[in-house]
């Protein structure tokens, strides 16, 4: 690559003949089946050349589900087709939507990103390297999202509370800044290196992120029904702490009908005082 009079990062044309075939690579082993379970998701992304990247970047991998939430436009643009060699089919399918629901719509399972140090209120994050496991370990069986955020700000403290639970990337302290689609790649490997590990998949049945908020939204009403005043009038804060409890693990099926349950013992004694 090299840089521009403006200062854009310009890819340079590959000098690569067109039906000139690539030489043999020395390590590859086909990537398991249930990775399509694992959705990668971009909040906003500036330019098109950083979806083109991670693009690319996914592939590498094995993987395959792109989805953009709001942010720039890239299918058809120059520069997401030149960084995203390669990775055609990934650019054509990616979806962009408009909303968080849409995005996460269906996963059982979200990480989101972040390399900034965050407040007490969130729980530690993971290392890239163990947010790989739990990847590899839900997504044999269901739906797990990884979120990146903005190539400037990352993910909002809104946005992060709306995961399942958060990670970083380990580096160094003099310059801790990765681009996105680096991020992207890091993630992509650390999780085809934990899928060659044997694990044993787990037989739960686990609630989507949807069904989970529901519950969430369902508590707080019923809760507010029998007098329940959170700290400081703020029903929203206290969403967020009870939303950071259920977090702790992922939640089955049946533990949000369980939930589903007691608030509609809840509303019922309510309704007869």
């Amino acid at each position: 690559m090299e840089r521009s009079t403006t200062g854009t990062v310009v890819p340079l044309i590959s000098m690569r003949k067109p039906n000139e075939k690539f030489p043999e690579p020395a390590l590859t082993v086909a990537a398991p089946k249930w990775f399509s379970n694992i959705r990668v998701i971009l909040v906003e992304p500036a330019v098109p050349g950083n979806v083109g990247s991670t693009a690319r970047a996914i592939k590498t991998m094995g993987l395959s589900e792109l989805v953009v939430l709001n942010g720039c436009k890239f299918k058809g643009e120059q520069q997401a087709i030149m960084m995203g060699h390669g990775a055609a089919d990934i650019l054509e399918n990616a979806r962009q939507v408009k909303t968080w629901e849409e995005a996460t719509a269906d996963l059982h399972w979200t990480i989101g990103t972040t390399h900034r140090k965050r407040r007490a209120q969130f729980s530690h994050p993971l290392t890239s390297h163990e947010a790989a496991k739990r990847v590899v370990e839900l997504g044999r069986e269901h739906r797990v999202g990884l979120v990146f955020g903005r190539e400037e700000s990352g993910l909002t403290d809104v946005e992060l509370r709306r995961c399942n639970e958060l990670s970083s990337v380990p580096s160094g302290a003099a310059h801790p800044s990765l681009n996105l689609s680096q991020a992207v790649m890091i993630y992509s490997y650390e999780i085809f290196q934990a899928s060659l590990t044997e694990l044993p998949p787990r037989r739960h049945q686990l609630a989507t992120v949807q069904e989970v908020e529901q519950v969430l939204k369902h508590l707080g009403e019923s809760l507010q029904t029998i007098g329940f005043r959170p700290h400081q009038g703020d029903p929203e804060s206290f969403l967020r702490s009870l939303r950071r409890v259920l977090s702790r693990a992922p939640l089955e099926k049946r533990d949000v009908n369980v939930l589903h349950r007691i608030c509609q013992q809840i509303d019922y004694f309510s309704q007869q005082k």
